[in-house]
């Protein structure tokens, strides 16, 4: 086998005290809990862990190359691997492992080349079962041999299934994001407080090193002897806690690479009022490239210029910090740790009120919203929400834009639509605001279709009312939305429901899903022949003494046509990476009939405390804001 740049054996100093046990128990443990070992038999995880290799692996370093002959298998420990493979010249991520992941399986029974390259994003150390031992086991135990053949069988049989989701960061550097360290420690001493109400929790500076491992110990570099001592210490404390804080020097030293080495996420913090412009240590971590950096902005009141702190740092995500908002912190702490709370809204036009009984609900059982998505009326709910109104606020702007502000369709010559669009865009104006989504107090995007590029726009930057209109932009009711040189319509074209967007962004959290297209929507088709008349159709609608005649509206026809597409795939791919599914019991609407909506908040709310209280969902909270 062919290690880019690995150290077999070094630096994993408890590794190898439990591999040179007679019988290493926290080793069999740790197995016992790994999905692909756990379906062995004892004796059969017994004898393999005797072949279990310690291996080191430093930040950046590549563990299997793509088109690499495989031998074997990885085993996370602790650390964070990433899979990447070549697409058009450059790499494409397809996820990250952590603890208790394995990769390279198929090496075991197979010398087909890697179909992905591995690399370790901070340091970590691993397990390595090459397939020289196991084949050597296996002269000894056939039976392992078949064991591992059924597990793997197995797993090939499951590739339809959802995948494993992406490990939650379990450490954490906190950092000045500029030049200010106040935020920094605050937000340090009340994460790691927030944290340890999920378990065991250890915040570590230079001190602390010192304190362990001896005067200047923290401040040992790379080529220092007594290097491998610092890192493999901080891998056992990493190993006996569920969170691991590190809290870097102000200055770019030694152990503030320490720290960024050691992470999985680094945190920049920082008040919303200093200047932007990234310090040593942040401006180190940016440029690292493989780590993951978030942005927490400390805000003395509503969040605000949160533009001008994206526009100096790349960062993945960013994060509001309100002074008497304790929410705020514990919401925090759900997201970076990939154990957030996603509500994604689907569109459906007039039953999209059914979406502000299931916020009600929600609200009511105590689950937090951490980010709300949708498509269409969805994205406007949820923007609603986002924006931090309660119950009786959300249902009263929305009766007021939808049933009390005239007719949404304002009539022009239908060369490009229906309808003109001005009285949805002043609809949308009035109630949303000049807020731009970046500053709102909880995360939201919305999702619209590329009418040019056939590709889904996801919206979570920038002026929020114009993001919204774009997400509701009917094909044929509305015109599209003109955004710098494309054309866009109504999500629901693409992604009426969009659960892989959220689940990209709370990670290995919970996504709660709201379907609002009926399982197979009754539609009333009356014969006629090749062509119709629309002004026989007109005849029949206004004169009393004609024979009815329901031939559908040329709206219900263009919104019907929209939404086939998603109802195939909703069909397909039914309940899949999503924790929660809720489908209130809504008979078919006019794709129009807002008045007729209304009533649908009282089903949406019946229906989500109904399923809210046999899923047990609220009983499973963690890291609340309860206490903070």
């Amino acid at each position: 086998m062919r290690l880019l740049g690995v150290t077999i054996g070094a630096g994993a100093g408890m590794l190898r005290e439990m591999k040179g046990q007679q019988s290493p128990p926290g080793l069999a443990a740790f197995l016992a809990g790994v999905p692909f070992f756990a379906a062995l038999d004892e004796r059969a995880r017994s004898q393999l862990a005797k072949q279990l290799e310690p291996v080191h692996v430093a930040a950046g370093e590549v563990i299997i190359a793509e088109g690499e002959s495989g031998d074997g298998l990885f085993v996370v420990v602790s650390g964070r691997l990433r899979v990447s493979v070549a697409a058009a010249g450059a790499d494409r991520v397809l996820h990250d492992l952590g603890r208790g992941a394995i990769v390279g399986e198929i090496g075991l029974v197979s010398n087909r080349p890697r179909s992905a390259t591995v690399r370790a994003v901070r340091d970590s150390d691993l397990l390595l079962l090459s397939t020289s031992a196991v084949n050597a086991l296996a002269e000894r135990r056939p039976a392992v041999l078949r064991e591992i053949a059924r597990v793997l069988v197995d797993r090939l049989l499951s590739v339809d299934r959802p995948q494993p989701r992406p490990p939650g960061a379990r450490a954490i550097a906190v950092l000045p994001a500029g030049r200010n360290p106040g935020p920094a420690s605050m937000v340090t001493e009340r994460l790691t407080a927030q944290l340890a109400r999920a378990g065991p929790v250890f915040r570590v500076d230079a001190d602390v090193v010192d304190r362990h491992l001896g005067p200047g110990a923290a401040q040992r570099t790379p080529g220092d002897a007594g290097r491998a001592e610092l890192t493999g210490w901080l891998h056992a404390v990493e190993r006996g806690n569920d969170y691991v804080v590190y809290r870097p020097d102000v200055g770019d030293t030694a152990w503030s690479r320490v720290c960024l080495s050691q992470s999985d996420v680094a945190l920049l913090a920082a008040a919303t009022a200093d200047d932007p412009s990234p310090g040593p240590v942040a401006a180190h971590a940016l440029a690292a490239g493989s780590l993951r950096c978030e942005l927490a902005l400390v805000q003395a009141g509503q969040p605000s210029d949160t533009a001008r702190w994206l526009a100096h740092s790349a960062v993945a995500d960013h994060h509001h910090l309100r002074d008497g908002h304790p929410e705020d912190m514990a919401r925090l702490a759900r997201m970076v740790t990939g154990t957030g709370y996603g509500l994604v809204l689907g569109g459906g036009g007039p039953r999209g009120f059914a979406h502000l009984g299931v916020l009600r609900a929600l609200e009511e059982a105590g689950v937090p919203i951490d980010v709300v998505g949708g498509t269409s009326i969805g994205a406007l709910m949820g923007a609603i929400s986002a924006l931090g109104m309660d119950d009786a606020e959300r249902v009263a702007r929305a009766v007021t834009a939808f049933t009390r502000s005239g007719r949404l369709v304002s009539p022009t010559l239908p060369l490009v639509a229906l309808s003109s669009g001005r009285r949805v865009d002043r609809l949308l104006a009035e109630h949303l605001g000049p807020a731009m989504i970046e500053d709102l107090p909880q995360r939201f995007f919305c999702v619209s279709a590329n009418l040019t590029t056939a590709e889904e726009v996801i919206h979570e930057r920038g002026p929020l009312w114009p993001a919204v209109r774009a997400s509701l932009s009917l094909p044929g009711i509305f015109p599209p939305v003109y955004a710098d040189g494309h054309l866009l319509i109504d999500g629901g074209a693409l992604d009426n429901v969009p659960v892989e967007v959220m689940r990209a962004r709370v990670g290995n959290g919970c996504v709660i899903a709201v379907d609002l297209s009926p399982e197979m929507e009754p539609m009333t088709a009356v014969p006629f022949g090749p062509g119709l008349s629309g002004w026989r159709v007109l005849w029949h609608r206004i004169n009393p003494a004609a024979t009815p005649w329901p031939v559908p509206s040329v709206v219900d026809i263009i919104s019907r046509s929209t939404g086939l597409s998603q109802v195939r795939h909703r069909r397909a791919e039914a309940g899949r990476n999503i924790d929660l599914l809720l489908r209130p019991p809504i008979s078919g609407l006019g794709a129009l009939d807002f008045k007729s909506g209304v009533p649908l908040i009282e089903t949406g709310y019946r229906h989500a405390a109904d399923e809210l209280a046999k899923s047990g969902l609220a009983d499973r909270l963690t890291l609340s804001a309860e206490g903070s």
